[in-house]
This record gives structure tokens, C-alpha cells and sequence, in this order.
């Protein structure tokens, strides 16, 4: 790992609690679209903590939203599964959907507090007000049809509006951050939401950085340059790992190829030797193919026909025994620096994959792997909506706008 990291990842550690969470993120539907139960949640987070060649270390869940699927304002179920698999929880506000999505997810958390008090509140490691809206809402995120966004005076409009409504709880100390793509972190216009925050979360995937050199070869030097650019304009603020994984299964963009091989070896590289008990690291993702297989596929446990058949057995080794990284791979990174910071700036997240969405009052949720070109629909009549997304990584890139790269966002919400 190039030095600048290591200063990266020392600011982000000292920033924070002595403690370092690692887990996977959550959504609350399967990829049909039905709903998670309470139970559901139970079996990922004991399956995730369970993981053959891990000793028990991933024991933290990332959420997109409060609400449980299929309801318009009721607490997701998740959380008294979060507490009874002890699973610690970084919660997430969806704000996407506009004033009233905002006033559901903030009516669901309250009542979450209310309803089971300090068993669920101390099991919080934080709340991301938003995800991915700020890369919505810029000009490459309209351009490739992404979806709804929001404005960073929206965000943190609605960073303010969480912290009023949590004062007085027991979660009104909660550190609040944002989760975003990495290349709207460095643009200016979106600085206010930096100074609102207590940390910023990052979501990188080099797989999809299709304008560059990314094969698994490149993707640590990708993935680390990406992470020292939000660092640089941070001041000093904590950065998570919020979203990152490479697919076992999937197209081929540019040089990088999913399988399960370069999965470990993603895994290996930027989690075991650099972020993981180093920085927290919510990976994606623990499973997504359940009870259909989207593309590309990035679940650590292979398909199934529903939680309570998946398993503890991954399809690649989790153990980190003997990972290192080789001296090229090292130097690649070094030598990657900003040479590489522009053109993966606007491809980095770009990502497509499954997710679903839910409709909150006037507004939809969408709250799995976000996509460069995606579009959302809901419908009034229906507590659940659709998103579809293209296959194609980069947002600078049009040839992904293909029908046949279409496909139903259900993995993830």
C-alpha cells in the first residue's frame, strides 16, 4: 500500500472510536421483489458472521432505508434482527424521493427508537442521510438517466432535519455522514455537504472503471486512488468504505473480467492486506442471488433459493492467510496517483447491478448496487417500486445503453 494511503487510512481510524466495523450491506427485498422478514435478516446477518474462514469478523449491517419493505413508514425488521444477531448497524436515510420520503424515513427511525429503545440504539455505528444523490443529481448522472437525486442544499437540508428530530433520543449524539460516489466528494459544489458531515462514505468499484485499465491487476491502484482524492478534500474527516466487491459473475468491462478468482483476489488485496480492521468497510456483498441470479453478480455466498438455504459456505477462500501485495501491484498504485484521478472520477461508481426500490409516500427508495444509467418508476398504487438499470459501468461512456443490458434491480431493497 502506497504511503499516502497509510495516511489516509490513519486519519480515518484516529477520527473515529477505537472500534473498526466490518460487514456487508443490506437491503430489504429479494431479487423477486418480496419483502425481507424480521427472519430473513436474521439468517444473513448469522450466516454473514458464521462465514466459513472469517473467525466471526463481520458483524456490522449497512441499510439503505428505515422502512420495511412493502409499508409506507413502519421500522424495517432488520432491526430487531440486528439485535438479536448482536449485528452492529450503520442505518441509512433514503432522500432521494423528495420531502415526504424524507418525513416517512424519519417517522420509521423514531418509532425504532421508541419501540425498542436502547437494545437497537446501541448497537448503532452511525446514519447516512442519503446515498448516491449528489451523483444523481450531476450532470453525468442525469445524462446517463440514473435516477432521482438530490441537491447538496437538499442533503443538508435533510441532515438538519434528522438531527432535530433525534435530539433528545438516545441517538442524538449518532455520527451522521453521507454515503456518495467519489468523484462528487472532490467537486466544490458539493462541499457544504462535507462541512454538514461527520464522515463521508465512499462507494468504489474499479470493475466498473471501463474507460481506464482495470483489470484485477489495476483495480487496488484504482480503488486506493479513488479513496486518497475524498481524503484530500475531507479535512480530516473520517472516510468509510461504504460500498466495494468485484463480481464472481457478469459482462466483461474493458480489461476487467468477472469471476470468482478475481473476486479473492479483490478481496485479498483491498480488503484483507489494506482496509479491513483498518478502516470501516461495509463490502458488497454477502449474497444477491436469491432467489435469481442478476448481472453481474457480486454475492460472497452463492444462489439460493432463499435465506434460510444459503449457507455459511463462501465461493472463494475469506480466510486473508498469507495475503499480500506484490511490489507491482504496490507501485502501480504509487504511479496510479492523480495521473489517474480524472478519468476515474467519473467511472468509478459507476456501477450497475440489482437493487430494488420502494415507494415512501410521494417518493421511491432506491437502496441496492446503484447504476450509472438507471431509471426508476413507482407506482401510487403499490408500496413498491422497480428500478431498472444498465449493465454498463462507466458514466462517461454511452455504449451501455443497450436494451440488452436491461435488467430488474431486486437484490438489494
Amino acid at each position: 500500500m502506497r504511503s499516502s494511503t497509510f495516511l489516509s487510512l490513519a486519519t480515518s481510524f484516529s477520527a473515529v472510536s477505537a472500534t473498526v466495523y466490518k460487514g456487508f450491506n443490506y437491503g430489504n427485498t429479494f431479487t423477486d421483489g418480496s419483502a425481507k422478514t424480521q427472519a430473513d435478516f436474521e439468517a444473513e446477518f448469522h450466516a454473514a458472521k458464521n462465514l466459513v474462514g472469517t473467525s466471526g469478523g463481520f458483524t456490522s449491517a449497512r441499510l439503505y432505508t428505515m422502512i420495511q419493505g412493502g409499508t409506507t413508514s413502519d421500522p424495517i425488521t432488520a432491526i430487531p434482527a440486528a439485535i438479536a444477531e448482536e449485528t452492529s448497524l450503520l442505518l441509512g436515510i433514503w432522500v432521494s424521493g423528495g420531502q415526504t420520503s424524507v418525513t416517512n424515513e424519519i417517522t420509521a427511525l423514531t418509532a425504532a427508537i421508541k419501540q425498542y429503545g436502547d437494545s437497537f440504539t446501541k448497537l448503532v455505528v452511525g446514519l447516512s442521510v442519503g446515498s448516491e444523490d449528489l451523483y444523481r443529481n450531476s450532470v453525468t448522472g442525469i445524462e446517463n438517466d440514473s435516477g432521482v437525486g438530490a441537491s447538496p442544499d437538499e442533503v443538508v437540508k435533510y441532515i438538519g432535519q434528522v438531527k432535530t428530530a433525534l435530539a433528545g433520543t438516545s441517538l442524538s449524539g449518532v455520527s451522521i455522514g453521507h454515503v456518495d460516489t467519489w468523484n462528487p466528494w472532490t467537486n466544490t459544489s458539493n462541499s457544504a455537504v462535507i462541512d454538514a458531515v461527520d464522515w463521508l462514505g465512499v462507494d468504489e468499484y474499479p470493475y466498473f472503471q471501463n474507460t481506464e485499465s482495470n483489470s484485477i491487476d489495476d483495480a487496488y491502484a484504482l480503488f486506493w486512488a479513488a479513496y486518497d482524492k475524498v481524503t484530500a478534500v475531507a479535512g480530516g474527516k473520517p472516510i468509510w468504505i461504504t460500498e466495494t466487491g468485484w463480481p464472481v459473475s457478469g459482462n466483461t468491462e474493458n480489461l476487467a473480467i468477472a469471476n470468482v478468482a478475481n473476486a479473492k483476489t479483490f478481496w485479498d488485496q483491498v480488503g484483507c492486506a489494506s482496509a479491513f480492521d483498518k478502516v470501516n468497510t461495509w463490502w458488497y456483498v454477502l449474497q444477491d442471488a436469491a432467489p435469481t441470479t442478476p448481472t453481474p453478480s457480486f454475492g460472497i455466498l452463492g444462489s439460493s433459493t432463499s435465506d434460510s438455504t444459503m449457507g455459511t459456505s463462501p465461493l472463494y477462500d475469506l480466510s486473508c492467510a498469507n495475503v499480500t501485495v506484490s511490489s507491482s501491484v504496490s507501485s502501480s498504485a504509487t504511479a496510479t496517483g492523480s495521473a489517474s484521478s480524472a478519468s476515474s472520477a467519473s467511472a468509478s461508481i459507476a456501477k450497475a447491478g440489482t437493487a430494488s426500490t420502494t415507494s415512501s409516500g410521494a417518493g421511491t427508495v432506491s437502496t441496492g448496487l446503484s447504476t450509472a444509467t438507471k431509471s426508476s418508476t413507482s407506482s401510487s398504487s403499490s408500496a413498491s417500486a422497480t428500478t431498472t438499470a444498465s449493465s454498463g459501468g462507466s458514466a462517461l461512456v454511452a455504449n451501455f445503453f443497450v436494451a440488452s443490458a436491461m435488467f430488474a434491480l431486486a437484490a438489494l431493497f
